[in-house]
């Protein structure tokens, strides 16, 4: 018993920790975070704004401030992340922000590196509670993973991905699921005609409008439903 009233005040401090990640860093993004800390410190970026979270797609949306007018938009999609390092450097471009609501979409690039897709829910939900945790009131937008044309190997296990997003988000009123697969792709899962760029794995601008009809339901939704917490 002695030696257990000896070891808990450091098991107390382990639990306090957990919550407390070591700091992220990756050799292939630390330079676009820190122009993104850069850009804040030289005009620091609104609170409780819009913000883009995830990877590039996100990131290639070029029109995206004028399709989500009028609302503030912080756009923090970083190259081909994936989402051990959206998750990672939370602490850097997320919660600093005390967003009102997140547009998150990341989880491609994982499966097509090997992940399996419960790796991926599993990281989405921590994201989520992270998230809420510093922002009880932040609503999140979860897109789901783009079976784009280039990726047909890997849709089995990303639509597996997009379950498990489905269902985070029917467990949790505060999160909107969103299939953005239908708005891209004809029903045997062909692209659209002229919808992704000749990478076959980004959309072209008509493929963000087409995006847009199905988010922006969504967020306008979302941001509603923060009305009374972040009226002013």
């Amino acid at each position: 018993m002695l030696r257990f009233l000896a070891w808990l005040p450091l098991l107390i401090l382990s639990v306090l920790a957990a919550d407390k990640p070591a700091a992220f860093s990756s050799a292939k993004y630390d330079k676009d975070i820190a122009a993104f800390e850069a850009a804040d410190k030289a005009t620091p970026p609104p609170q409780g704004a819009l913000l883009f979270s995830g990877a590039s797609s996100l990131r290639l949306w070029k029109t995206a401030g004028l399709d989500f007018a009028p609302y503030p938009l912080i756009n923090r999609g970083f190259g081909g992340s994936k989402t051990t390092e959206v998750l990672g450097y939370m602490d850097r471009i997320t919660l600093p922000y005390h967003p009102r609501v997140v547009v998150f979409h990341c989880g491609s690039n994982d499966i097509n590196a090997g992940d399996a897709a419960e790796a991926v829910i599993a990281r989405v939900t921590e994201y989520h509670r992270r998230l809420r945790a510093k922002n009880p009131h932040a609503q999140l937008v979860l897109l789901s993973t783009t079976q784009a044309p280039s990726r047909r190997a890997k849709w089995a296990e990303m639509k597996k991905a997009d379950e498990g997003f489905r269902a985070l988000a029917a467990a949790h009123p505060e999160v909107r699921f969103v299939d953005i697969n239908p708005g891209l792709n004809l029903p045997d899962g062909e692209p659209r005609p002229g919808l992704y760029l000749k990478d076959n794995l980004h959309p072209s601008e008509a493929g963000y409008a087409a995006m847009l009809k199905v988010i922006r339901p969504a967020v306008d939704a979302a941001w509603q439903a923060t009305e009374a917490a972040f009226k002013r």
